[in-house]
């Protein structure tokens, strides 16, 4: 058992040592799965659907009986004078001061209420219900937000580590010449002035090199920030990534008849009309039942053992009739109506921008698509000029520069075929929120 215990901890501090050394790297996918459950967004949606619960339960407690307790206690430090007629004692005409009560004095009762109609109150539940809705919906709507925002941020690291390839590439290019013409200047082959403007196209791209880094490692942390890792932890992208991205072939996309932001306004258009109907039940009178019991102790004395404590119930309903209240509750509907035309524009209105964006996003990808396809062709074609300047190098009848020459040129072909491959990808996922199928993009759709 002991021997099992070690190599258990030996296990998890060698796992320990090597998440250390070489922090866990994320696809595409690991972000989002990591996101839509981490991300500051997605838990304040939850806290918020949560919340739309709590007032379904505070709309219905207003239905159920409301019990109440109360207790008082008054000790009179000098009773109260009251004028009594003299009449009462045979004195005709005069007025006689007599204090009155008893110094002591002990309520305590307990009061239940019961609605038995009230129309407000049972559209109210009605109103946190579809509140609550509202906010899955919403939550919904946040989900498919991070989603596009992480993939776009994810596929911008992919581009920045793609352009600073590239750099670094053109770096080693620059030095190897340098390197060539400085020999060249050496044996009086070449001007100094050309082995100045190498270096000088050198310092420039170390400095590019540079200002990439820090560019990457702020879209890093823009990254960590959108999916919920802290920035003081290790985070890596996998920028294999951009090996395994292939041009698909241009799928059918249809235009969505209902999107998520079209559901969240209709509902919030069912929740004003529920609101209008509430404003209207307040003309309705309001039915209840109440009960009150307790005991009464009064007594010059304090002593709640001897003196008499006296019993009482009571027991009724109360009716309430709404006749005038300035026009209040008319002022209330139509501001709610108001409201509701004003969320009927704003149901057109996102109905057409939604459509267009739709529209947009098709254009944009067939676009793309075609750049792709162009982008493919100048590689092949650098490619085979490459090819071409390594056999007459071979021969002897090109020069080393040429041929670093036709190398640089064939990278930054491929850089840019990558690099176009990318927006691709990036405009795939417009038309992917603009048809409201994001979620596919989940390792669990």
């Amino acid at each position: 058992m002991r021997t099992i215990q070690v190599l258990l901890v030996l296990l998890i501090t060698g796992n320990t040592v090597m998440a250390q050394e070489s922090p866990q790297k994320f696809s595409l996918e690991q972000c989002l799965d990591f996101a839509v459950n981490n991300s500051y967004a997605a838990h304040r949606a939850n806290l918020d659907v949560s919340e739309a619960g709590y007032r379904i339960s505070e709309a219905r407690s207003n239905v159920l009986p409301q019990i109440n307790a109360s207790g008082d206690f008054d000790h009179s430090m000098v009773l109260p004078t009251t004028m009594l007629p003299g009449e009462l004692i045979g004195q005709s005409g005069t007025q006689i001061p007599v204090q009155m009560g008893s110094k002591n004095e002990l309520d305590f009762g307990v009061s239940v209420g019961q609605v038995i109609f009230s129309p407000t109150l049972f559209t109210g539940i009605k109103i946190a219900k579809n509140n609550q809705e509202l906010q899955r919906l919403r939550a919904a709507m946040t989900q498919e937000e991070v989603i596009f925002d992480v993939s776009n941020a994810f596929y911008d690291i992919l581009n920045s580590m793609q352009e600073l390839d590239n750099i670094n590439y053109m770096i080693s290019m620059q030095d190897s010449l340098y390197r060539l013409m400085e020999k060249r200047v050496e044996e009086n082959v070449t001007r100094e002035v050309d082995l100045n403007r190498i270096k000088v196209n050198l310092t420039n791209l170390q400095a590019r090199g540079r200002s990439m880094n820090n560019t990457i490692l702020q879209q890093k942390r823009y990254l960590q920030t959108l999916i919920g890792i802290p920035i003081e932890d290790a985070f890596e992208v996998d920028d294999s990534e951009v090996q395994n991205i292939a041009l698909s072939e241009l799928r059918s996309y249809s235009q969505p008849q209902n999107r998520i932001e079209l559901d969240v306004l209709n509902k919030q258009k069912e929740m004003l009309e529920l609101e209008i109907r509430g404003h209207k039940m307040e003309y309705l009178p309001t039915l209840s039942a109440i009960a009150t019991a307790g005991y009464q102790f009064q007594s010059n004395r304090l002593n709640l053992t001897r003196d008499p404590w006296y019993s009482s119930a009571v027991i009724g309903v109360r009716l309430s009739i709404p006749i005038f209240d300035g026009l209040g509750k008319r002022s209330r509907i139509r501001q709610k109506q108001t409201q509701l035309q004003s969320l009927d524009w704003d149901i057109r209105e996102t109905r057409q921008s939604l459509s267009a964006d739709y529209l947009n996003a098709r254009n944009g990808l067939e676009m793309t698509y075609e750049l792709v396809q162009v982008q493919s062709e100048n590689m092949k074609l650098a490619e085979k000029v490459y090819t071409q300047t390594m056999a007459l190098y071979t021969e002897g009848l090109a020069s080393i520069t040429d041929l670093l020459e036709t190398e640089t040129s064939l990278h930054e072909v491929k850089i840019a075929y990558t690099t176009e491959l990318i927006r691709y990808k990036k405009t795939e996922i417009d038309l992917l929120k603009a048809s409201g199928t994001l979620k596919y993009l989940l390792s669990n759709n």
